[in-house]
């Protein structure tokens, strides 16, 4: 609950308009020391009429926000979902229990429209909606970096994002968590920061199996991100293993934990958690979880907040 003295300060809680970037990026500057564009906050949680943002305000400033993406869910239905992100309370106002009440409101909001929703917890936010932890399924995944290349050995072709068209016929909706047809990918990889994402083709016994991924610069340099898969599951494996010989400093993400590999390191963990906030039979949240991916392009980690220069194709 929130305390008393920030009750009788009258704050407001409230969906926030397009008119709002500024005390967004305000925000989100100071909780996280990234500057966020105006194109970032358009595409994210105003591209289409289900996601939004559901902030906090103490007068005109905002103090917390977290932001819903709309998703659909893998399987026979493919209903929508919502997938919590950009969450973020102002340093002086946490532990306060302002960022709990706001997702309370928040789901009070999105109950009728949705069963699930998905979070990407850390040490500094871990609130579930108020939701019991028996409705709350946990997963723990790996994160890797690569530390060296196999010089010669080329196995796989690279082509530009725009090259998607070519190979919407192996587009499917297979083995991921969330929906991923020829629309998801078009909007998620070719609608914002395109210049930035490269498609990865490796072929085996007559079966095709791509990566997407991303040309990325961090403090430690510039690396790869594998974001997402389409193609052939059957290869998608040895298509990694091509992959981490080809590319020095590839970063990718694991459900398991890998100790065979001696140029892997690993960097950090990821968590995945599927809340219910609605009732469901433990046989459905097996089966809604069962044998499904998650990959990088599924969170926000690595989307690009700051629209860059374009950047030549070093990846080609």
């Amino acid at each position: 609950m929130v305390n008393s003295k920030l009750k009788n300060s009258n704050l407001i809680y409230r969906r926030l308009k397009i008119s709002d970037y500024n005390e967004f990026k305000r925000l989100f500057y100071f909780c996280f020391n990234k500057v966020v564009s105006y194109d970032f906050f358009k595409s994210r949680y105003f591209a289409d009429k289900f996601s939004f943002c559901y902030g906090v305000f103490q007068s005109s400033k905002m103090i917390a926000n977290v932001g819903m993406k709309s998703m659909k869910l893998s399987n026979k239905k493919n209903e929508r979902i919502f997938s919590r992100h950009s969450s973020m309370v102002l340093k002086k106002y946490r532990g306060k229990g302002i960022f709990s009440d706001l997702l309370k409101k928040v789901k009070k909001k999105i109950i009728k429209k949705t069963r699930i929703v998905t979070m990407w917890p850390n040490k500094n936010n871990f609130s579930t909606f108020g939701l019991d932890q028996k409705k709350i399924i946990k997963k723990k995944y790996y994160l890797y970096k690569s530390f060296s290349s196999i010089p010669g050995l080329k196995k796989t072709k690279n082509f530009h994002i725009d090259e998607l068209f070519k190979f919407k016929s192996f587009i499917e909706n297979n083995k991921s968590f969330f929906l991923k047809n020829f629309i998801y990918f078009k909007k998620r990889y070719l609608s914002y920061q395109k210049q930035e994402y490269f498609i990865n083709k490796f072929e085996f016994k007559k079966l095709s199996s791509f990566f997407i991924l991303k040309y990325n610069e961090d403090y430690s340099g510039s690396n790869y991100v594998l974001l997402d898969h389409f193609g052939s599951e059957k290869i998608r494996t040895k298509h990694l293993s091509h992959m981490i010989n080809e590319k020095k400093k590839l970063i990718f993400l694991s459900k398991k934990k890998i100790n065979t590999q001696k140029n892997l390191k690993l960097i950090n963990y990821l968590f995945f958690n599927i809340a219910f906030i609605k009732d469901f039979n433990l046989k459905q949240k097996k089966k809604i979880i069962y044998d499904k991916e998650i990959y990088l392009g599924d969170t926000d980690i690595f989307i690009t907040t700051k629209r860059k220069k374009k950047i030549l194709n070093r990846y080609l």
